[in-house]
C-alpha cells in the first residue's frame, strides 16, 4: 500500500511540475531599453521622439524585477528583464531563433510592443519547429501600435499591399496636391473630402499619363477607390464632355463587380488592379484614365485615394481578422460580425446608421441608430451580450413593447433601393435624404396581404409635404403640409419628429396592399424641403415612444469624447434585467446610439455575441492596464504592451521558435519583452495513464 501511495504522490508532483509555464530566456538577445525608471533616460534611443519610453513607475505595485508575474487578466505569465531600472529589456524582432526546452506545449505567449506605431505587414510569421522536422507557421502582423487598442485590427477586414517586388512608373495621391494636378487633364463636379477626391452625379475626372516608353509592353494600373465607380481607359484623348463612352474601354464598374449593390460607406475601398498591356500595344505613349459615377442619380460616386502605374506584381492581403472564440462553456444564441453578412441579417432590426465600411463594421453617428433584436428560448432567464465596439457608444436595452413592425427603411441603408422607386433628384446624406425645390422622392411598401390596419411612422423635419396613395395607380392624398398646416417656414429642422399616418383607408379595396409615399418641398422657392431619416410601418399608433434603458455610456465610462478608437474593446452587458421583467417571449432589443451626437463620432460596432455561460475570446490583450509613456501620455487610457497567444501542436515535441523576419527598412519595429511556453496537459495525462500500468 505504501508503494502505491508513493507512486500517486510522485505522479501528482510530476503532473504539477510539468504543467507550469516555462519562461524562455531572452537575455542574450536584448538590444533595446523599453521601460525606464521614472525620471530616468533609456540606454537606447526613445521609442518615440515625443513620447519617450515606457515609464517604469506605472508598472503594477505587485511587480518585482526578476519574478514571474501574471498579466492583469490572469491569462498568461511572464518573466521580464529588470524593468524598474534602465536596462536592455526588449528584443527587436528580426528573424532570431529561440532554442526551447524540448517538450509538448499547448501554446506560446508573447509580450510585445509596436512603437512608434502599429506594424501592418501580414506576410511575416512565427515559425514553430518540431523535433521530427515538421514546422508550423503562425501569422504575425498586424500588431497594434503602443497608443492603440490591442484589438485595433480584430473583427475587421484588413487590406495590405506589399509593393517590394514592384517597379513604380508613376504614383500619386489624389489629394488635389501639385503632384496630382500634373496628371489631371479635365474635371467636372469634383469635391474634396478629407484630402481625397470624389466625383458625383454627372461629374468626371480625366487623368493622363504621358511619355510612357513605347518599349514598355506590360504594366499594371492600380487605382485605390471606393463607393460607386466606373473606370474607363483609352490610349488616346477623347473628350468626356462629349461622351463617357466614345473611345473609352470600361475596365471596372462597381455595380457589376458587386452585383448591383450600392456602396455609400466605402465598404469597397481598396486597390483595384488592371492589366494595361492592350493600351500600351497601341504605342501612343499615353494612357487616359476616366473616372465617373456608377450611380449618377444619387451622388455616391468614386472616392479616390491613389493612382499608380507599375511593372511587377503586388502582393495583396485581404482578410477578415477574427480571433478564435472558445464557446465550450457557453450556450451561444447569436454570434456574428457586423459586416452585412448572413450571420448578422436575422438580428439587424433597425438601421439608420452607416456601414458596413471597408473594414466591415457599422457605425451610428449623430442622430443615427442601429438596433438588433434577439429572440431567445422561452426557458432562458439569464444571458449576456458581448460587443466589440469603440468610440462614443451608448448602448440601451428593451424588452418587447407590444409593437409589431411590418416594414422599415432608412435612407442610405442597403435595403433602401428596394423601396425607393423614384429618387426625383433627391439627395442622400449620412443617414438622411432631402428633397429641395422641385426635387422629391417616392417610396413603395408591399404590405402583408392579410393586413387591414397599420400606421406609418415617418421621421421627418423642415418644410415637408407628405402624400400617400393606395396601390400603384392610386391618386395621391396630402397627409401633411407643414407650411400650409402650421404657417411656419421651418429651416432649422426644429420640427423634426415622428409623424404618423393611419393607413387603414389606403388598405381598403387594395388587394395588393401596396402603399406609396411621396415627399416634396412644401415651399419650393426657398429650398428647405423634407429631411427624412426613416419610415416604419407598425400595428399601432404611439409606438414611437422610446422604451429603452441605458446600459453603457462611453462618455461616462471614459470621461472623454473618443475619436480614435482607443477604447475598442469587448464589453459585456448582463441581459437578465430584460429577460426577467415580464418578458415571456424572451425578446431583447439592443440599440446603439451616439453619445456625442454633435460631432459625429458615435459607436463603431464590429462583432457581438449573445450567450449563457462563459466564452473566451482569444484576442490580443494588455499585459498591464495602466502603463504610461515617460511624457505622461496617453491621458485617458494606457500604453499597449500587448499579450498574444499562439497555438502549438501539442502532439509534437517543440524544439525551436523562429521569430518573424521584419522587412528591411521597416520604420515601425516590434519589440519582444517576454515569451512563455505553456505545457501540454494532454501530454501529462498520457504520461499518467502509462505510469498506472
Amino acid at each position: 500500500m505504501r508503494n502505491i501511495w508513493m507512486v500517486l504522490i510522485l505522479a501528482v508532483f510530476v503532473v504539477w511540475s510539468q504543467a507550469q509555464p516555462i519562461a524562455i530566456d531572452l537575455s542574450s538577445l536584448f538590444d533595446r531599453d523599453i521601460v525606464v525608471e521614472t525620471g530616468g533616460s533609456g540606454l537606447t534611443d526613445p521609442l518615440d521622439e515625443n513620447r519617450g519610453w515606457i515609464d517604469g513607475g506605472t508598472l503594477p505595485s505587485t511587480y518585482v524585477d526578476g519574478a514571474v508575474i501574471s498579466t492583469q487578466d490572469g491569462r498568461a505569465s511572464f518573466q521580464f528583464a529588470p524593468l524598474k531600472r534602465s536596462s536592455l529589456d526588449g528584443v527587436t524582432l528580426n528573424g532570431q531563433t529561440l532554442d526551447v526546452p524540448d517538450g509538448r506545449y499547448d501554446s506560446l505567449d508573447l509580450a510585445m510592443l509596436a512603437a512608434p506605431g502599429g506594424f501592418g505587414n501580414p506576410f511575416n510569421f512565427v515559425e514553430l519547429r518540431y523535433a521530427d522536422g515538421a514546422t508550423d507557421q503562425r501569422r504575425f502582423g498586424p500588431v497594434a501600435g503602443w497608443f492603440n487598442s490591442p484589438g485595433a485590427y480584430e473583427n475587421t477586414k484588413f487590406n495590405y499591399t506589399d509593393s517590394s517586388d514592384v517597379d513604380s512608373i508613376v504614383s500619386f495621391s489624389t489629394n488635389f496636391g501639385d503632384e496630382e494636378l500634373f496628371y489631371v487633364l479635365q474635371e467636372r463636379g469634383n469635391g474634396n473630402s478629407g484630402g481625397n477626391r470624389f466625383v458625383d452625379a454627372s461629374g468626371f475626372v480625366l487623368y493622363v499619363i504621358e511619355d510612357i516608353p513605347t518599349s514598355l509592353t506590360q504594366a499594371t494600373l492600380g487605382v485605390t477607390v471606393g463607393n460607386n465607380f466606373v473606370i474607363s481607359l483609352s490610349a488616346e484623348y477623347w473628350d468626356p464632355e462629349a461622351s463617357f463612352v466614345d473611345g473609352y474601354t470600361v475596365v471596372a464598374n462597381s455595380m457589376e463587380l458587386y452585383d448591383g449593390f450600392e456602396h455609400r460607406a466605402l465598404g469597397n475601398l481598396k486597390l483595384y488592379e488592371f492589366d494595361v498591356s492592350p493600351f500600351l500595344a497601341q504605342k501612343t505613349g499615353e494612357l487616359y484614365i476616366l473616372l465617373t459615377d456608377a450611380t449618377p442619380q444619387n451622388g455616391w460616386g468614386p472616392f479616390l485615394q491613389n493612382i499608380s502605374l507599375y511593372s511587377g506584381e503586388n502582393r495583396i492581403f485581404e482578410e477578415t481578422l477574427a480571433p478564435a472564440v472558445d464557446t465550450s462553456h457557453a450556450t451561444v444564441y447569436a454570434m456574428f460580425q457586423t459586416n452585412g453578412g448572413d450571420g448578422e441579417a436575422p438580428y439587424l432590426y433597425d438601421n439608420s446608421g452607416s456601414g458596413p465600411s471597408n473594414r466591415e463594421h457599422r457605425f451610428a453617428d449623430a442622430g443615427g441608430s442601429i438596433t438588433y433584436r434577439f429572440d431567445l428560448p422561452d426557458t432562458v432567464t439569464d444571458a449576456k451580450l458581448t460587443v466589440d465596439m469603440a468610440n462614443n457608444f451608448v448602448v440601451s436595452l428593451s424588452g418587447p413593447t407590444g409593437v409589431v413592425r411590418y416594414d422599415h427603411i432608412s435612407p442610405g441603408a442597403a435595403e433602401e433601393k428596394n423601396y425607393l422607386i423614384d429618387e426625383g433628384n433627391s439627395i442622400l446624406g449620412g443617414g438622411y435624404r432631402f428633397a429641395d425645390a422641385s426635387s422629391y422622392m417616392v417610396y413603395q411598401f408591399d404590405l402583408p396581404d392579410e393586413l387591414t390596419s397599420a400606421v406609418a411612422q415617418i421621421s421627418v423635419g423642415n418644410q415637408f409635404l407628405i402624400e400617400a396613395a393606395a396601390g400603384t395607380d392610386g391618386a395621391y392624398q396630402i397627409e401633411y403640409d407643414w407650411v400650409g398646416d402650421s404657417g411656419q417656414e421651418t429651416r432649422d429642422n426644429s420640427n423634426f419628429g415622428v409623424y404618423e399616418i393611419q393607413l387603414d383607408p389606403y388598405l381598403r379595396n387594395n388587394p395588393q396592399n401596396i402603399v406609396r409615399f411621396r415627399f416634396s418641398d412644401g415651399q419650393p422657392a426657398d429650398g428647405w424641403g423634407p429631411y427624412l431619416t426613416g419610415i416604419t410601418i407598425v400595428n399601432q399608433s404611439g409606438a414611437g415612444a422610446d422604451p429603452y434603458t441605458e446600459a453603457l455610456n462611453a462618455m461616462e465610462m471614459f470621461g472623454d469624447d473618443v475619436h480614435n478608437e482607443y477604447n475598442k474593446n469587448y464589453y459585456t452587458i448582463d441581459l437578465g434585467s430584460v429577460l426577467q421583467a415580464n418578458n415571456p417571449a424572451k425578446e431583447v432589443y439592443v440599440k446603439f446610439t451616439d453619445g456625442s451626437a454633435g460631432d459625429g463620432w458615435g459607436p463603431g460596432i464590429f462583432w457581438m455575441a449573445v450567450y449563457t455561460g462563459e466564452i473566451d475570446i482569444l484576442s490580443d490583450r494588455l499585459v498591464f492596464n495602466d502603463l504610461k509613456a515617460t511624457n505622461g501620455e496617453p491621458a485617458n487610457y494606457c500604453v499597449a504592451l500587448l499579450h498574444r497567444r499562439y497555438d502549438v501542436d501539442a502532439t509534437k515535441t517543440l524544439s525551436e521558435i523562429v521569430l518573424p523576419q521584419l522587412p528591411s527598412g521597416d520604420e515601425l519595429p516590434v519589440y519582444l519583452l517576454g515569451a512563455t511556453l505553456n505545457a501540454s496537459q494532454t501530454a501529462v495525462e498520457d504520461w499518467m495513464i502509462w505510469e498506472r500500468h
